[in-house]
């Protein structure tokens, strides 16, 4: 009788599970339907720190190795997997931008599968709880900002679940739940389980470094619910084996390739310390708040999964994950990046949760009890889509667009100076490397070898991650161009490295300040640095020659002209000007390159113009001529010339040339 009455019971699942299946089929569309309309509202945003990666992936693509600089080998990448399979898109012509967004969407999309799959509702009938607490997930800000933002929090979302989920039968065997007892083996079905879940656990490993705290966490809950019985240390060590075999694997690779046990990142981003913990704090409870209606469905899961003892192992594995990752943001000092981009995990999770409690509300409560169970969650779920749209932090995402600044300024400095292969020193460490693809000082130390091991005194009091800087040693590296701040740069150094950079006395005698104006009419004031072999003033051969750029004494902006040349606009009230232009004693012929109008030359002494000399104009100065034209410069020194059209208008200036004349 027992073995009909078994059968009857396998006979009547396998008659569900099409229906479950139908049922989660449509949880899954409807919610990735959600997910792709609120992603819209986000874009085109992407974070400076994606385009980091897509360095990397750059530059691999290109046969240059997982590099940042020609011949420098720095891991400035936390994220190897998510390079990656970036690059491995890229492979197939895809933009590498677009190629991060299809596996950022496909990561949440999986993890929303991961909710759909493990809380199939018994019917239709019983969907509509299920369904709104799935909804949580693609209603959260922070799940569609990171789904387009460039970042592997998408990955990290979709590996989790499902390795959470894959879990889930093991957790609930009674081997598990009575401890050493028990005479119930785990099946090969939870054995291939658990291998799988091991190995999504792996890829997280690779995916980011801290994704070994799940699989620690794991690895605890297992023996804790086992009582580290034999069945639990034969699950745990199944479960550990892949993660700690990638894990090994990655550090061999690092050790082999860069030459160190940890990457940059580590060094940079982790400072420990009691004011990075109250900044942590400070994270963790604002970014909480417009989470509160998800995180009290989520409690009250809790309440009902122990009170009810309703997949009580899973949602003790779910908190511990919840405190252990909650945990380790408060020890970095949270995050720097809109949206509140650590907190994806721990949205995973919440709705993991919550979904716990969602399904028994679905296969236990009473109809009239199921109906004001969904009526609360529709209240809930509505005040959470106000609290995202109204909070500062996922707002930011949608008005941050500074780093498509950056690419216009990266595509104007990649035309103009790419082929001098200049060397920039840059504050905004993504789009401008990225887009440029030149030679780049990271002076925040990221991608830098030398910062990270040579901190400042004080390090754990600053920012996260823009603690470290060295002016000398960026003004040793003889940069080109320095871009301080943002890619539109400053007047002023921001960051450690530049303020430091201007307190020595080299900055201003080498450098000079250029506003650059890109084809989107995007102005970046930029350091040039005014003798630079590369890109700078040339004296060879009895001939000095000044780029149209550093005819910058009036301050007038250079551009790209219909040729894609750099050029600066002249006219009679706006001369272009170069000040202070050391040139030796002798006859100097002076003319512009490629002269199409009517031109006139001034040159002052530059002495005089700096001083508080009260001689007459025509007394400082030292030739006014149509050019080209002639200066007689017996004693050599440092001048001044402005060149304008003799006619009314603007007119493009190229390049300023000085040749001697010899006797």
């Amino acid at each position: 009788m027992k073995t009909v009455l078994n059968r009857s019971s396998d006979f009547s699942q396998i008659r569900a599970y099409p229906r479950k299946s139908a049922a989660a089929l449509v949880l899954f569309v409807i919610a990735i339907s959600v997910l792709a309309i609120h992603v819209y509202r986000f874009l085109p945003f992407i974070a400076d720190d994606a385009l980091i990666s897509l360095r990397y992936s750059q530059r691999l693509l290109a046969g240059q190795g997982l590099t940042w600089n020609p011949g420098e080998r720095v891991e400035g990448y936390s994220n190897l997997l998510w390079v990656l399979g970036c690059a491995a898109l890229g492979l197939t012509g895809m933009d590498l931008i677009t190629a991060a967004r299809v596996l950022g969407f496909a990561g949440i999309t999986a993890a929303i599968g991961a909710v759909a799959y493990a809380h199939r509702p018994q019917s239709f009938k019983t969907v509509l709880p299920i369904l709104l607490v799935l909804l949580f997930l693609p209603l959260a800000a922070p799940i569609a900002v990171w789904a387009i933002g460039g970042m592997e929090q998408p990955l990290v979302a979709g590996l989790l679940a499902w390795a959470i989920v894959l879990w889930y039968r093991a957790l609930e065997t009674k081997s598990n739940v009575q401890g050493p007892t028990s005479n119930v083996r785990t099946g090969a079905s939870e054995s291939s389980r658990l291998w799988l879940a091991g190995f999504l656990l792996a890829l997280l490993c690779v995916t980011r470094l801290d994704g070994a705290l799940f699989t620690m966490v794991a690895v605890a809950v297992l023996l804790i619910l086992g009582k580290a019985n034999r069945m639990a240390w034969r699950q745990a060590v199944t479960l550990a084996a892949l993660p700690v075999l990638f894990t090994l694997l990655q550090i061999a690779f690092r050790r082999a390739y860069y030459g160190e046990w940890v990457p940059n990142t580590a060094l940079v981003k982790f400072t420990p310390s009691l004011k990075h913990a109250l900044d942590g704090w400070t994270y963790i409870r604002a970014g909480a708040f417009p989470l509160l209606p998800l995180i009290a469905v989520a409690g009250a899961a809790v309440v009902i999964s122990f009170v009810k003892k309703f997949k009580r192992a899973q949602m003790f594995l779910l908190t511990a994950m919840l405190v252990a990752w909650t945990a380790y943001i408060i020890t970095i000092g949270g995050d720097i990046f809109p949206a509140w981009r650590h907190f994806v995990p721990l949205i995973v999770t919440l709705v993991l949760m919550a979904a716990i409690g969602a399904d028994w509300i679905a296969s236990h409560a009473r109809r009239v009890h199921l109906y004001v169970s969904s009526a609360v969650l529709i209240v809930l779920l509505s005040i959470f889509i106000v609290l995202q749209a109204r909070d500062s932090e996922n707002r930011r995402a949608i008005s941050e667009r500074w780093e498509w600044d950056g690419r216009s300024v990266g595509m104007l400095l990649k035309q103009a100076f790419g082929k001098h292969d200049a060397l920039m020193a840059i504050d905004p460490a993504g789009c401008l490397p990225y887009w440029s693809e030149l030679r780049s000082v990271d002076m925040l130390g990221l991608n830098d070898y030398y910062l990270p091991r040579h901190p400042p005194p004080g390090v754990g009091q600053g920012a996260i991650g823009h603690e470290l800087g060295d002016g000398q040693y960026v003004l040793n590296r003889q940069p080109d161009l320095v871009i301080f701040l943002l890619p539109t740069g400053n007047d002023r150094g921001y960051f450690l490295s530049g303020r430091q950079m201007q307190e020595d006395p080299r900055f201003f005698r080498e450098y000079t300040l250029v506003r650059f104006q890109t084809p989107e009419k995007i102005v970046s004031r930029i350091w040039v640095r005014r003798y630079s072999e590369r890109i700078g003033i040339r004296a060879l051969n009895d001939q000095i020659t000044v780029p149209a750029f550093l005819l910058n004494g009036a301050d007038p902006t250079a551009y790209l002209n219909a040729a894609g040349e750099l050029v600066v606009s002249a006219s009679r009230t706006t001369p272009a000007r170069i000040t202070s232009l050391a040139v030796p004693a002798g006859r100097w012929r002076i003319q512009l390159e490629d002269q199409a109008a009517p031109m006139r030359v001034r040159v002052f002494s530059y002495a005089a113009t700096t001083t508080n000399d009260t001689r007459s104009e025509a007394d400082r100065m030292l030739l006014d001529a149509s050019m080209p034209a002639v200066l007689e410069l017996p004693q050599g020194g440092a001048i001044t010339i402005e060149v304008f059209p003799e006619t009314d208008g603007a007119v493009e200036v190229k390049q300023l040339q000085l040749t001697r004349i010899k006797e």
